[in-house]
């Protein structure tokens, strides 16, 4: 604010009291726009924070939800018949208690000693799964999670109506 000094004994007094109140009056006028100004902002800092943690919180679960399940890789119509060998096919049947595996009923521990065998000996191996529409589905997934443990990549199911 400017202070304007007015000696009371000079001449002219009038005109320099009414132009000093015309300055004062727009000095003032000036302060209470800056303050209009300065109070209609906001701070906008918090809200960049709080847009910054979403994006890490979103960044961080969606990183978790592409490592749950299993994928597969599924055919399409316009691709042909593969030929295997004999010693490329493994064949397994899920049964509610075990695996059968070559007439022989073993548990998942001997079925995962199986597949790793399978796969040192052939890298090309096809796991065929047979399922009995009476078998629980979990016993596909753990079928499904021994072969992935096993590192067999190529998978065939079947429903196996027949004996």
């Amino acid at each position: 604010m400017i202070s304007v000094k007015i000696c009371r004994n000079s001449p002219g007094r009038s005109s320099k009291m009414k132009n000093n109140n015309i300055i004062i009056k727009i000095l003032r006028r000036r302060e209470k726009l800056k303050r209009e100004v300065e109070q209609s902002g906001f701070d906008t800092s918090s809200i960049g924070d709080l847009a910054f943690l979403l994006l890490i919180f979103f960044v961080v679960t969606a990183s978790f939800i592409l490592r749950q399940g299993i994928f597969f890789s599924l055919p399409s119509k316009e691709t042909g018949t593969i030929k295997l060998k004999k010693d490329q096919i493994v064949e397994v049947f899920p049964l509610n208690e075990g695996f059968r595996y070559e007439n022989e009923i073993i548990n998942r521990d001997k079925l995962t000693q199986v597949l790793s065998g399978q796969r040192v000996k052939n890298k090309k191996s096809v796991l065929f799964i047979k399922m009995k529409p009476d078998v629980k589905y979990d016993r596909l997934i753990d079928t499904l999670s021994v072969a992935r443990e096993t590192g067999l990549n190529k998978v065939s199911l079947k429903n196996d109506f027949e004996e």
